[in-house]
Parts: structure tokens; sequence; C-alpha cells
């Protein structure tokens, strides 16, 4: 039975960025995966949908699906060596947000949620505190927060690096999409899209 971790990561939104464009981005799920600083390409491919019928991850609240394979160069010695990793994983919308499983090497798979959501707001049934480790601001004072909800599966051996390395890659993830769609706001082009 693999290992089982939870973590919550909040990135503040700055008021001066429109949450729909935000929003708008997660939507387009590629701005999630091009903010991965490790990516070294992706390419889009047919959706699995037998594999997702069966995953409750996969609600009925959800829109479109589109699944994406990506290919990271993760760094094991920081600038000497690098291991390719190719995970295969699978987008669906919501009206808040995007989830995503991500399939990864060794029986690692992360089921996230990116959300946009007003500072320190749960859904029901929700609770951070009692849901593993929160990642993030301090409440500085921001009224809307980039927040991402992550279940972790992996060995149990590897759990310590994989939840250790996460909460830091993923902070930067989410802090790399609000800065791109400040650029787009602005009227910058990102990847040849605009949102906002």
């Amino acid at each position: 039975m693999p290992a089982k971790a939870e973590m919550t990561i909040r990135v503040p939104i700055p008021p001066s960025l429109p949450q729909a464009s935000v929003l708008s981005a997660l939507h387009a799920y590629e701005p999630l995966i091009t903010a991965n600083p490790f990516v070294a390409r992706f390419e889009s491919r047919p959706v699995d949908v037998p594999s997702l019928v069966s995953d409750p991850f996969f609600t009925s609240d959800g829109l479109r699906l589109q699944s994406y394979i990506v290919y990271d160069r993760v760094p094991l010695i920081p600038g000497v060596v690098h291991k390719a990793v190719v995970i295969p994983c699978t987008f669906q919308s919501f009206d808040a947000g995007v989830r995503c499983r991500a399939d990864a090497a060794g029986g690692v798979t992360v089921r996230s949620s990116y959300e946009v959501r007003r500072k320190g707001e749960t859904p029901p049934g929700d609770n951070d505190e009692t849901n593993g480790r929160v990642v993030g601001h301090d409440g500085d004072g921001e009224e809307w927060e980039l927040v991402e909800k992550a279940r972790i599966e992996c060995a149990s051996w590897m759990k310590p690096f994989v939840t250790r390395s996460f909460g830091t890659a993923h902070k930067e993830i989410l802090e790399r999409v609000i800065k791109e769609v400040e650029k787009s706001v602005r009227g910058e082009f990102v990847n040849g899209e605009r949102w906002g």
C-alpha cells in the first residue's frame, strides 16, 4: 500500500491582478506546465477515459479534459547530474479552477486541485489543519490567493524526499503562474497567449 501525504500551498494574488485572469490561465492548463522550471518539453496526448472513470478525483462537476506527456529534467546534483522523467498527466477544469493527476515514475501519483479563492477560504467539508502541511504566505493582507491542494501517493521509502521537494517546487510554480498572468494582463503575450 502506498504512503500518502497531503499538502496545501497558498500564494497571494496581488490586488491589482483580476482573479478572473488567473482562473483563465488555469483553465488553459499549459501555464501550469510551463511554470515548472524542470520541464524540458511537453506534448498533448489522447485522454485515457477508462482510467478516469474509476478515479473519484475526476468528478461530475468537471468540464474539459486534456492529457499531456510532460518531459522533466530533474536535477539530482544541481548543475551536474539530471534525470529525465516522463510524466503523463490529465487535467480537468471546473468552475473554481483545475484538477490534475500526474503519474510519475516509481509509482508516484499526485492529485492536485488548483483554485482561485478568497484568502483563507476552504471549500465545505475541507479543513487545512487536518489535511496535512500548509506551505505559503502568512496572511499579509492579500484578498485573493492561488491555492493548490495536493494528495501525494508513493512508496513509503520515497515519501520524505517527495514531500520535502514538492512544497518548495510547487510554491515556485504557483508564483511563476501569477507572474506570467501579470505579464499577460499588462499586454505581454506569454507562450503565444494572453489571459485577462
